[in-house]
Parts: structure tokens; C-alpha cells; sequence
């Protein structure tokens, strides 16, 4: 069984299809709404194949579709998290409702593939403001990144496959951003998204990515 299940995205696809490469590969959610990918995930568990059922990239406004109908309600919502993309409401939200967040791409997701990234990306491994904070503390800035989605309570899942970067980053946890650090981290949100889902947004498909984020 697994430990945690996830729908990873709120779309719909074809059955087979891992990744839409055409509008004919999806199902429109007027057809397949998320309530009915919901109870799929909800029998995985009365089954006892997993132990914890979640969501990934959903809104304010999705989780609270979702819950209106559910037997079980989401206990995870994995979503891009980082000083560029602060997301207070979501997390008060979440802190309201006792879903767990965790942060993916916390370190500005730099290994992406160059076909994912846009043109002049800012990075925050090099922002002024957390290489600054990383200097003060005698750590790296990718440490700064991890400790501050730690310290808001969040879980966090930086990416590597080097031992020493995963050392690395257990080691954050030795850091303390007093409040001064968390305050001037604050200030960074510019609600970028460095994985903003356009790739769902397929030319004939009833998916945008306004509507995606529900913005």
C-alpha cells in the first residue's frame, strides 16, 4: 500500500494518458468532475491500500468544492511554495481546516528542464535579501529557503540526488531565522510561479491557467 495518494493536478485525462499532449487526450471537468476523481480516491482508502489520501496544485476555492461533497476530506494539499510565492491565505486556510501543506519547488525548482522555464526567471538562490540572511547565519541560501517553510509550519521537499546537498539540507533545521530574517523574507512574495501548469493549458481543451489557479 502507499503511504499518502494524491491526485497531482485538478485536470482530467483519458484513461492511459500520464502527460496530455493534445486537447484529445483530456476530459473536460464538466465531464469528469473532481468530486468524481475524489470518491475514486476516497474507496482507495476505505480499501486499506493507502493510508492517507491528498491533492496537489489546488486553489482555495477547489479544496473547498472538494470538501462540500467528500466523506474524507484532503489531508495534504502539495503545492509550489517559496518566498516568491508566499501564499498566506492558503495556508491560513489550511491551518483552519487541518489540511497539511507542503512546499515543492522551495528552492525555485532551478533543474527543471529548459523547456519549462520562462525567460528571465529571478532565482532565489541568488535574491540579495536571502543571501544576505544566508551570510548572517553561516549557511547557504538554499538552507535559509528550507528553514523558512519549516518555520511557517510547513513541509518541504527540496530535490536532490547529491548526498552532501541532501546533508545539506537536513542541516537547515539547525538554523533559526529570528524575526527580523522572516520579516525581510516576507517582503520577496511576488506571487511567481516558477511551475504555473500553462502545459495543461492545451490549445482545444476547456483548461486555461486563470482558471487552473482560480485567479
Amino acid at each position: 500500500y502507499l503511504d499518502l495518494y494524491l491526485v497531482h493536478w485538478p485536470v482530467a485525462l483519458k484513461p492511459g494518458v500520464l502527460f496530455a499532449e493534445s486537447a484529445s487526450q483530456m476530459i473536460s471537468l464538466k465531464d469528469r468532475p473532481l468530486s468524481e476523481t475524489w470518491k475514486g480516491m476516497e474507496d482507495v482508502l476505505s480499501k486499506g491500500l493507502t493510508r492517507h489520501i491528498g491533492v496537489c496544485n489546488f486553489s482555495i476555492k477547489k479544496l473547498e468544492n472538494l470538501s462540500e461533497n467528500a466523506s474524507v476530506k484532503p489531508e495534504m494539499n502539495q503545492i509550489e511554495l517559496h518566498p516568491f510565492l508566499q501564499q498566506n491565505d492558503m495556508l491560513d486556510y489550511c491551518n483552519k481546516q487541518d489540511i497539511k501543506l507542503t512546499a515543492y519547488s522551495p528552492l525555485g525548482s532551478p533543474d527543471r528542464a529548459a523547456q519549462l522555464k520562462a525567460n528571465y526567471e529571478p532565482s532565489l538562490l541568488e535574491n540579495d535579501v536571502i543571501v544576505s540572511i544566508a551570510g548572517k547565519h553561516g549557511c547557504s541560501p538554499a538552507q535559509v529557503l528550507i528553514k523558512w517553510a519549516v518555520q511557517r509550519g510547513t513541509a518541504v521537499i527540496p530535490k536532490s540526488v547529491n548526498p552532501g546537498r541532501i546533508k545539506e539540507n537536513i542541516a537547515s533545521l539547525q538554523v533559526e531565522l529570528d524575526t527580523e530574517d522572516m520579516g525581510r523574507i516576507e517582503g520577496l512574495d511576488r506571487h511567481f510561479r516558477y511551475v504555473n501548469g500553462a502545459f495543461w493549458a492545451l490549445p482545444g481543451s476547456d483548461y486555461t491557467v486563470s482558471e487552473l489557479w482560480d485567479e
